[in-house]
């Protein structure tokens, strides 16, 4: 008992030092006053894209420009009064280098990235910074990073200037941004909901246009959940098209068992679709695979991702898990209308696999190893946040008593409780669920080869941002996100819609009889006072059709013309 005392102290104290030195750590270009900057007041809504052709063309500073932006992350990222969305800043290091790219101003063939200030996940390496993952344990000084990922590295020449570092979730495991280091992230739009996880950090600094573009990763929903609740873009690739060298694992040594079977994917969060293709053209170039030799020398096919042949679009509304709310259909539907009015064909899509399904099989494969071993372990003796507290409590019911709980309790929960084993499962039974997986991808390649389509949209979730502590009481609501995950396809997100004040209900009596339950109540509780709120539809493809599903994603942003604002940190 007092070895554990001790650790945990250990472990506080070194989280207190990394907060304590990002705190006192001096920024001299935030002393620049607003004559030094260009002057432009609106330079903070410029798109990645945008920002770059006005630097290029010598119409835009791009330290000026820096300085603003670093000056708005300062007043609405941080917690003094923000949102909290930033765990470590780089202002001067990235205007010193700002400064020196006015003389390159007027070049032909300038990087695509030219002058545009981003943030990085925190789990991402960046030279000089903590890659913690949410994990006090990994705060210790002499971790950090001594040289940048791979990814940083490509964008850094691709002209890129990473500025601030977005704060994650504690294990990166939750659809919640909140650590017991760099504490919780607020959704911009409303600050008693979630900004999502766990990307969150970045998708708020991307929605409050502190930056026009971020660099995430999505595992099951990283990127695009973020992206959802703060009603921005979220791209995640096809899996294993763009490297993770230099990215932590947020498991003890950095061995993350499930990776093999449902790896993470890293991809950009932005305010426009044309931003995140621009990220991908930048990133997917020789050099990018000289360096990983795992990846695919794919570059990125800007005459597929701008082609103006109709698409073919599958469609679906529910996963017949979790029924999305009234808002999460409209806007799905609205959006089939929109794409069949500009000469599109929408059809009905039947799933080869249900919600059912495809959630209790992420669930089995990831408490594989029972009672949450694996991110018990990587906190190292530091106390979980209490968000976990309900899947704690269902990972370490006994094996004897799971069959009684599943007759108390209504069917979805009970459902969970069979498909999870104290102690953990054979191997044996592991190899089974590999093979379940295989099966899995094998029946939606196939489905989608019968039904002649190009691209795949359904409700990006069947509800929207959570209120903060709600996350892992209802992780099943991510069936929608986690899919493409486990059939390792590009898939993103956009804004379509918002929530209307006669839509902020989640009925039981909509509902099909076998989810008439927790969840359904914990539904409808989200949706109190939620009008405003954005909603979203999701878009995949299959695997390296990145260009395709971006192309309709950007078809759908030019005919929704999605132009909500949060509004709630700026008061």
């Amino acid at each position: 008992m007092f070895a554990q005392k001790s650790r945990k102290q250990e472990l506080s104290k070194w989280a207190k030092a990394a907060v304590t030195k990002r705190d006192e750590k001096e920024h001299s270009c935030l002393l620049l006053h607003d004559e030094n900057a260009d002057g432009d007041s609106v330079a903070s809504s410029k798109s990645a894209v945008e920002t770059q052709q006005l630097v290029a063309s010598g119409k835009l500073n791009a330290a000026d420009h820096l300085v603003q932006l670093a000056k708005r992350c300062r007043k609405y990222g941080r917690s003094d009064g923000g949102v909290n969305a930033i765990t470590e800043e780089f202002y001067d290091e990235a205007y010193e280098v700002a400064k020196s790219l006015a003389a390159k101003r007027g070049e032909q063939d300038l990087p695509p990235l030219f002058g545009v200030p981003i943030s990085v996940k925190e789990c991402i390496g960046m030279k000089g910074s903590l890659s913690t993952g949410g994990l006090q344990c990994r705060t210790r000084e002499d971790l950090r990073s001594k040289q940048d990922s791979l990814i940083v590295a490509i964008v850094r020449k691709a002209g890129a200037l990473p500025m601030v570092r977005g704060n994650v979730g504690q294990t990166m495991m939750m659809p919640e941004s909140v650590n017991n280091i760099w504490g919780r992230t607020l959704n911009p739009w409303d600050f008693k909901r979630s900004s999502g996880g766990s990307s969150g950090g970045d998708g708020a600094l991307v929605a409050m246009k502190c930056v026009p573009l971020a660099i995430g990763s999505d595992v099951a929903g990283s990127i695009r959940i973020p992206a959802i609740f703060c009603g921005i873009v979220g791209f995640k690739p096809t899996t294993h098209r763009l490297s993770l060298k230099g990215c932590m694992r947020p498991r003890k040594d950095d061995r993350a068992m499930t990776a093999i079977h449902i790896p993470t994917a890293v991809g950009p969060l932005a305010r426009t679709v044309d931003d995140c293709a621009l990220f991908m053209k930048s990133v997917c170039v020789p050099e990018f695979f000289a360096s990983d030799i795992s990846v695919p020398p794919l570059p990125f096919d800007m005459d597929s991702y701008t082609k103006s042949k109709p698409l073919k679009i599958g469609y679906f509304s529910t996963d017949g898990w979790f029924e999305p709310c009234q808002a999460a259909k409209r806007g799905l539907m609205e959006t089939v209308d929109a794409l069949t009015k500009a000469g599109h064909t929408c059809v009905p899509f039947d799933l080869p696999t249900d919600g059912w399904a495809n959630y209790s099989l992420m669930v089995k494969i990831n408490g594989a190893d029972g009672n949450m071993r694996q991110y018990k372990e990587a906190l190292e003796g530091e106390d979980f946040v209490p968000e976990f507290n309900t899947l704690r409590q269902a990972a370490n019911v006994p094996n004897l008593l799971r069959p009684l709980i599943r007759t108390l309790i209504d069917k979805r929960r009970g459902h969970l409780i069979g498909c999870a084993k104290s102690g953990g499962i054979s191997a044996h039974a592991f190899g089974q669920l590999s093979c379940d997986l295989m099966e899995m991808r094998a029946s939606w390649e196939q489905a989608f080869m019968d039904a002649g389509i190009d691209a795949i949209i359904h409700p990006a979730l069947p509800i929207p941002a959570l209120p903060h502590g709600m996350g892992c009481d209802i992780t099943s609501a991510f069936s929608y996100t986690l899919l493409a995950n486990m059939l390792l396809w590009p898939a993103g997100v956009l804004p379509v819609t918002t929530i209307q004040r006669d839509e902020q209900h989640y009925k039981m009596n909509d509902l099909p009889a076998d989810q008439r339950d927790l969840y359904a109540k914990l539904a409808a509780q989200t949706m109190k006072n939620s009008a405003g709120l954005p909603v979203s539809v999701a878009i995949m493809t299959p695997n390296f059709r990145d260009e395709t599903c971006l192309r309709a994603m950007k078809e759908i942003e030019s005919l929704v013309q999605f132009s909500a604002e949060p509004q709630e940190y700026t008061r």
